[in-house]
């Protein structure tokens, strides 16, 4: 088998068998890299901006967040406060992560959200959009956890590796 690295100048993809909630729970709220979020997909909408009137889930950052075309930018660290009082994500969502808050809106041909993986052909458009905004993570919820992360050297390959992993066949117990 021969395995082709997803990859885009400094970024690569991934794919984790996880969610965006259950990985918002390790990410640290004060990482200069990933100071701002922009949520631009939940529960497969891709216009979050027009769920804050209508979303319990988006009552918590309703008042703190920008809209950004029709993503919603916040601080990262009052985004995993909000999650882990109310989960906000369950599946089929999108985030990108940035050192600032200037950033231009996401076009809406590109995505990360499963449940297909990150191709070469679609990470080269993404791999554009991310490096000019300074984009330092991203990840797209689905069936698995699409993400897309800066990386170099053998971590860079490591996390491409994931890519081509299979999904658990593990079953729960319990």
């Amino acid at each position: 088998m021969t395995m082709k690295i997803v990859s885009y100048k400094n970024y690569v993809a991934g794919w984790l068998d996880t969610s965006i909630h259950d990985f918002l729970e390790v990410l640290s709220p004060n990482a200069a890299s990933t100071k701002y979020a922009l949520i631009t997909c939940l529960d497969s909408n891709p216009n979050p901006a027009s769920l804050l009137d209508k979303s319990s889930e988006l009552k918590s950052i309703a008042e703190i967040v920008d809209v950004v075309g029709k993503g919603l930018l916040l601080r990262t660290d009052l985004l995993l406060e909000a999650d882990a009082l109310k989960p906000i994500f369950f599946g089929f969502d999108e985030v990108w992560f940035f050192p600032t808050k200037t950033i231009s809106p996401k076009p809406d041909s590109l995505t990360l959200v499963g449940p297909g993986r990150i191709t070469q052909a679609k990470f080269n458009k993404l791999g554009r959009w991310m490096s000019v905004n300074s984009c330092s993570m991203a990840l797209g919820g689905g069936e698995g956890l699409n993400f897309v992360v800066r990386a170099h050297g053998l971590v860079k390959f490591l996390l491409g590796y994931s890519i081509e992993q299979p999904e658990s066949s593990i079953v729960p117990v319990g």
